[in-house]
Parts: C-alpha cells; structure tokens; sequence
C-alpha cells in the first residue's frame, strides 16, 4: 500500500494506469476469487490476474480521486465486482468481461469507445461458463447454472463491436493511457480471454496486465498490436474508457 499512497492525482484514467503499474512484478495467480464455501469479497494486493488487475486498479483510482477510505474501497470493489453491486452466490459475481462492461456503461462509469475507432459487429453468442459447467466449481447447482444461463441471455441481448486484431495497428495512435483493453477470442461461446490497461509510448500502445507467461504483472515488452499477432486464439480488441 506503500506505493499507492504516494500515487500523485490525475484522470480517473491515468490515476488507473497508475495504480496497475505499481503492481508491476506482483505474481500472476489464477482463480484468486475461488475456494470460499460462500460467494464473498477476496480483494488481494499479493497475488492477481488480469481481470482482478484491472477491477483493484479501477477501484484504487476512485478511492484516490475521492479520498475514500479502505472501506469505501471495498464498496466500490462490490460495485464494480457484482451484478448490481450485491453479493448473491457464484453467479453474481461478473464472469464475463462484457458483463462488466455493460454494468460499467449503464453506470456512466466507462465509455464503450470502439465503434468511435472503427469498430465493427461482434456477433457471438456468449454461453462458454454454461456450456462448461463442469469446469467451474461455483456451478454446483442447477439453481446456479440457470442463473449463469439468464447472465449469459443478458449478455447476448446487447450489441457489441471490436477491433480485429488486423487493424488494431491502424488505431494505436488514438488510444490513451488507462484504456481498459478487453482481448477479444476464438473460443466458441467465449467473449474475451484477457484485459488490461493501455500505456502510450511514442504513438503506441502497451499493455499493462498480469501475464500468463511472465506469470506476474508487466507491461508487454512489444506493442499491442504484435502482441495481440502473436496469439493464435486472439481476436481484437473492445476498448473502454473511463470517465473522470
């Protein structure tokens, strides 16, 4: 907490770049938010992934630009985290990057900017957690798995547009530092595969975001747009920006 208390002010979206780079070198570890016996709020500062990443660095940025408290923190970890900001079992919580995204809109908390950047129809249908139930030990029920189903109904009721990675080249340039980057994929029934938070340099844009590979928090040593070129099941891209 040391370094984020010496974070200086800004944008709601460079106080959220900040507060993700000093996370940088923390270890990447799966399935943070698992293993209670009940659904509940686990925020942890030791061990992230990408989605926990960029939702702690969003909630950090708004406690900063407020002078929140460390329990007002967690309220806006809530908000952010669950469907209407209320814990109500496994299925509460926002699985899915779109289902945050709606949430986010819908609150006026983020701007959904990539049709503005040449963004065409993502037309998929989103059923990945109910189609594999049995990989989630959160779907322990038929209540729960009827529940993610309706989460997934919301979700394809809306339209949606990205980025393929083909031309994310083209619009580097116009994106900002604190984009929340969603990573499109070509798994049937999946929206994204990973998220993270754009850092611009010299034209173009870098990823802040808790690696897989390096298996801890960096900014991606290559653009965006390489990046995203050098994974297969990559698609493009959906870009959020924050408002504030």
């Amino acid at each position: 907490m040391e370094k984020i208390a010496k974070v200086s002010s800004g944008t709601l979206p460079e106080l959220t770049l900040c507060m993700a780079e000093t996370f940088m070198g923390i270890p990447y570890v799966a399935h943070t938010l698992e293993g209670n016996a009940n659904e509940q709020l686990v925020c942890r500062f030791d061990a992230l992934d990408c989605t926990t990443l960029v939702d702690v660095s969003v909630a950090l940025a708004l406690a900063k630009k407020e002078d929140l408290t460390y329990e007002q923190f967690l309220s806006i970890m809530t908000q952010l985290r669950y469907m209407g900001g209320v814990i109500d079992g496994y299925p509460s919580r926002q699985h899915y990057f779109l289902s945050w995204r709606n949430q986010g809109v819908a609150s006026g908390l983020l701007n959904d900017v990539t049709e503005g950047l040449g963004g065409i129809s993502y037309d998929k249908q989103i059923n990945f957690m109910s189609g594999h139930a049995d990989l989630y030990k959160g779907i322990d029920s038929e209540t729960a798995l009827n529940k993610i189903k309706d989460n997934e109904q919301a979700v394809n009721a809306e339209e949606y547009k990205y980025i393929p990675k083909t031309s994310v080249r083209n619009i580097e340039s116009k994106l900002q530092d604190g984009d929340i980057i969603g990573i499109t994929s070509t798994i049937a029934g999946l929206d994204c595969n990973h998220q993270g938070i754009v850092k611009m340099q010299k034209g173009r844009a870098y990823l802040v975001h808790a690696s897989t590979t390096a298996k801890k928090v960096i900014e991606s040593p290559e653009p965006l747009a390489d990046y995203l070129n050098s994974v297969k099941r990559h698609s493009g891209i959906i870009v959020l920006r924050l408002n504030g």
